[in-house]
C-alpha cells in the first residue's frame, strides 16, 4: 500500500485499545472485537489496568507498559481521562489517534479541551480521527476501528466514503453489501484531521474510483480545494451530500458539531468549478457511488434501457424527461439486429419492452441487451426490472445481464424499479461481475445523470484546458485602479449607488450615463449632458428605493425632470441620481459574495422583481472566462427569454457575457474588499447590456 502521512492511523502495523474491556455490549468490547472481524494481521495490545488477559492477549495497565510503541492509539474512555492519555502517547511517540468521545467537559478551563488537545496533537505531528467519532474501515488493511458493533460481510471496492456524520459513515458499509470500500471514516470533529486530508489518503490508494462525502461544512478550505484539484486530475469523480443548505439546517449544524454550514452559493460554486457531483439523499448517493465504482466510463452519447415492462418503461420515460435524461436514437443496423431477436409484437427501439415469453429468455435478453448498448448512439445501458432473491426469474435475467456485460466494453447496470426487493445475493454476485445494482427508478436514473455529466464536464474542460493553452489570456485590471477601489471601499461612510456604478464603468462594465445632484440648479446641467428619457432616483438611504416612491421612471422632457425631483426631494431629502434610460430587454441580476475561505464568488440569477419568485441561479468562483459565462448563462431557465421569446427580440449575448466576465475579474481583484455587492437589474437588450443599479456592501474595515 502506498506510504501517506494518513498511514499510522489508518493502517498501523500495531494498535492498542486504552479502554478495552470485557463488560459486554460496551465500547471497549465493541472495539476490540471490531479490530479482528475483517482479518487484520497486526498486532493489537488491549490497555486496561483492571485486566491481565482479554480475549486471550495479555492487556497492559497503560501505554507506558506496551512492550513497543504502536503506531496508533485508540482512546476509549470517557471525555475527563482523554487528555491524560492523549499525553502519555504523544511524550511515547505515537504518530496517531482515534478519540471516541465528545471531548466536552462542564466547568472546563479555557481553552476548552478539543482546543487543548487539537492544539497538542497538531505540534506533535499526530493524526487523530475524531473526537466525537464513530471510527474508521481500511477493508484493504482487514482493520475497523469502530465505537460500536457493526455486521460482518464488509465488502472491498473502489468507494472512499468521508462522512462528517456517524450515522451516515455507518449507513453504507453497515448495511449494503451492493457496495465496496476502499475507505469510510466518520470524521467527527476533525481536530486535527480533516476531510481533505481523507481525500488526500484516498486519492493515493490505486484502487479508489469514486470519493463520497457526508460534509456540514469544510474546516480546511485550501486543503478541500486542492484534493478536489487532485480527484479532477486523477479523474476520480468526487460526490457529495452537503447539508446545511437551508437557514434552519445550518442552524442545526451549529448545534451539532459546532460546524458553521457556510453560504451555499459558495460550496455550488466550488462544486461547479471542480465538477464535484451533489446529490440530495443517501439513496441517490448510494446509487451513484455505485455506478461510479466500476473501471468503465460512459461512451459518448445518451442512455439505453431495456425493459420487461411495457408500463415500467413508459414509467422511466416519464421520470427521465423530468431529469432531462435523453433515450439514444438507435441506428439501423441496431434495430436490425434487435428484431432479430425480439418475439412477435414487439418494437425494436429505445427504450426497448424485452419480454415475450420465458423462451430461450437467457441467451434472447443478452443477446438484446447486447446489442441495444452497443449501439454507437448509447453511453451507458441499464436494464430494469424487480430483481429478488430465490426468483428464478431474476436469477435468468441477472445471467443475462452478466453475459451481455461481457460483450461490450460500455457501462451496464442492473436496477429495480422497487428499492425494496431483498435483491442483496444477487447484488454481489452481479458486483462481482463488474454489474452494479441500482435501487429504484429515480436513483438509477439520477446516478445515470451524475455518471454522464462527470463524463461530459471532463470533456469540457480538456477542451477548455486545450483553448487556454493557445489563446491569450483576458488582461487583467489594472492595478492601480483596484489599489484606489480597494482603498475606496476600505475607507469610512457608505458606498452609494453612484459610487457602485462608478466602480462598475471603471472596470469596464457598462452602465447608464449619470450624474449625482442635489439641487435644482444641479439636475438642470447635468441634463445639458444627457440624452431623454431619464430616470431620477432618491440617493438618500433607503434601501428599498421603490417602496418609499423615490424611482421615477422614463422622464421625457426638463419640465417633467424638474418636477419629479422637486416631489422625490421634498418627500425623502435633496439628494438624488439621475440616469439615463436604458432600453427594455431581459433582466438579469448579478452578484458577488466574499467567502473567507473559497474567496469571491459570483451569482447569476432572473433579474428585477423576478429574482424573488425564480429560483433560477447558478453560482461560479471568479474569475471566470468566456466560455464559463456561456456555459453559466446556459443553465438559466431564463436563457429562453435571451434567446428571443415569443416576438421578444434576442439579446446582444457576447455583450451579456462580457458584462459577466469583467465582473467576475472585478471581484477577483477587490477580493476581500466587497462583502457583497448586487447588479439588480442588469437589462440585456439587442443593442448590449447594461449595469442600471448597484448595491456594494464593502468588506471589513479597519
Amino acid at each position: 500500500m502506498t506510504q501517506h502521512p494518513l498511514g499510522p492511523l489508518l493502517c498501523p502495523r500495531s494498535i492498542a485499545f486504552v479502554g478495552a474491556s470485557d463488560r459486554p455490549d460496551s465500547t471497549g468490547a465493541a472495539m476490540l472485537a471490531m479490530s479482528q472481524i475483517d482479518g487484520f494481521t497486526g498486532t493489537i495490545y488491549p490497555v486496561n489496568p483492571r485486566l491481565a488477559v482479554l480475549a486471550g492477549k495479555p492487556c497492559y495497565p497503560d501505554l507506558g507498559a506496551l512492550p513497543e510503541v504502536p503506531d496508533h492509539v485508540v482512546i476509549g474512555v470517557a471525555s475527563r481521562f482523554v487528555e491524560a492519555i492523549l499525553d502519555q502517547a504523544i511524550g511515547l511517540g505515537v504518530k496517531a489517534a482515534t478519540i471516541f468521545a465528545a471531548c466536552y467537559l462542564d466547568d472546563d478551563d479555557s481553552p476548552h479541551l478539543s482546543a487543548r488537545i487539537a492544539a497538542k496533537a497538531a505540534e506533535a505531528g499526530m493524526a487523530v480521527c475524531g473526537a466525537n467519532c464513530m471510527g474508521f474501515y481500511t477493508p484493504s488493511a482487514g482493520l475497523r476501528v469502530a465505537s460500536a458493533v457493526s455486521p460482518s460481510g464488509l465488502q472491498k471496492g473502489g468507494i472512499a466514503w468521508i462522512a462528517q456524520s456517524g450515522s451516515a459513515f455507518s449507513a453504507l458499509p453497515n448495511n449494503d453489501r451492493r457496495l465496496g470500500f476502499t475507505l469510510a471514516v466518520s470524521t467527527g470533529m476533525e481536530l486535527v484531521t480533516t476531510v481533505a486530508d481523507y481525500m488526500d489518503w484516498a486519492l493515493h490508494q490505486p484502487e479508489t474510483r469514486v470519493i463520497g462525502l457526508f460534509v456540514e461544512t469544510i474546516r480546511d478550505p485550501a486543503g478541500f480545494l486542492q484534493a478536489l484539484d487532485a480527484a479532477r486530475q486523477r479523474a476520480i469523480p468526487v460526490v457529495i451530500l452537503k447539508v446545511g443548505r437551508t437557514a434552519k439546517s445550518a442552524q442545526m449544524a451549529v448545534s451539532h458539531t459546532g460546524a458553521i454550514a457556510g453560504n451555499d452559493a459558495v460550496y455550488e460554486a466550488v462544486f461547479r468549478a471542480y465538477g464535484v457531483h451533489r446529490v440530495a439523499d443517501m439513496d441517490e448517493m448510494a446509487a451513484t457511488l455505485a455506478l461510479f465504482d466500476t473501471s468503465r466510463k460512459p461512451a459518448p452519447g445518451q442512455l439505453g434501457s431495456i425493459h420487461d415492462s411495457g408500463g415500467e418503461r413508459e414509467l422511466i420515460v416519464d421520470i427521465a424527461e423530468d431529469y432531462g435524461i435523453e433515450f439514444a436514437t438507435l441506428e439501423p443496423t441496431t434495430r436490425s439486429a434487435l428484431a432479430a431477436h425480439l418475439e412477435p409484437g414487439l418494437v425494436a427501439e429505445n427504450p426497448l419492452d424485452a419480454f415475450g415469453t420465458h423462451n430461450d429468455l437467457e441467451n434472447r435478453f443478452a443477446a438484446l441487451i447486447a446489442a441495444l448498448v452497443n449501439d454507437p448512439n448509447v453511453g451507458i445501458g441499464l436494464f430494469m426490472s424487480n430483481p429478488r432473491d430465490g426468483y428464478e426469474y431474476a436469477e435468468s435475467y441477472s445471467r443475462a445481464v452478466m453475459k451481455a456485460a461481457q460483450m461490450t466494453d460500455k457501462p451496464l447496470a442492473l436496477a429495480s424499479n422497487y428499492s425494496m426487493a431483498g435483491d442483496s445475493d444477487l447484488a454481489i454476485r452481479l458486483r462481482q461481475a463488474g454489474v452494479p445494482l441500482l435501487r429504484g427508478t429515480r436513483n438509477a436514473l439520477l446516478a445515470v445523470r451524475h455518471v454522464m455529466n462527470d463524463r461530459d464536464y471532463r470533456d469540457r474542460h480538456d477542451r477548455h484546458a486545450r483553448a487556454r493553452a493557445t489563446t491569450p489570456a483576458a488582461p487583467s485590471p489594472d492595478g492601480q485602479m483596484v489599489t484606489r477601489w480597494r482603498s475606496r471601499l476600505g475607507e469610512k461612510g457608505p458606498v452609494t449607488e453612484a459610487d457602485g456604478l462608478a466602480m462598475l464603468a471603471d472596470f469596464g462594465l457598462v452602465t447608464p450615463g449619470m450624474a449625482r445632484v442635489a439641487s435644482l440648479h444641479e439636475l438642470e446641467a447635468a441634463l445639458s449632458d444627457m440624452h431623454f428619457p431619464v430616470v431620477i432616483k432618491t440617493a438618500e438611504d433607503y434601501a428599498h428605493k421603490s417602496d418609499v416612491g423615490g424611482v421615477r421612471l422614463n422622464i421625457t422632457d426638463a419640465v417633467a425632470a424638474s418636477a419629479a425631483y422637486q416631489d422625490i426631494a421634498l418627500r425623502l431629502g435633496p439628494q438624488a441620481l439621475v440616469m439615463e434610460m436604458v432600453p427594455s430587454g431581459t433582466e438579469l441580476s448579478l452578484g458577488a459574495i466574499y467567502d473567507p475561505g473559497f474567496g469571491p464568488v459570483v451569482i447569476v440569477s432572473a433579474g428585477g422583481v423576478m429574482i424573488e419568485f425564480l429560483a433560477d441561479k447558478v453560482a461560479a468562483r471568479a474569475p471566470f472566462d468566456a466560455d464559463e459565462a456561456r456555459h453559466l448563462l446556459g443553465e438559466l431557465r431564463i436563457s429562453e427569454l435571451l434567446a428571443g421569446y415569443r416576438g421578444q427580440p434576442p439579446a446582444n449575448m457576447e455583450a451579456v457575457v462580457t458584462q459577466l466576465v469583467r465582473f467576475s475579474q472585478m471581484v477577483a481583484a477587490l477580493d476581500d474588499a466587497i462583502a457583497e455587492i448586487d447588479i439588480n437589474p442588469m437589462i440585456c437588450g439587442a443593442d448590449g447590456s447594461c449595469a442600471v443599479d448597484c448595491l456594494v456592501v464593502p468588506g471589513p474595515r479597519d
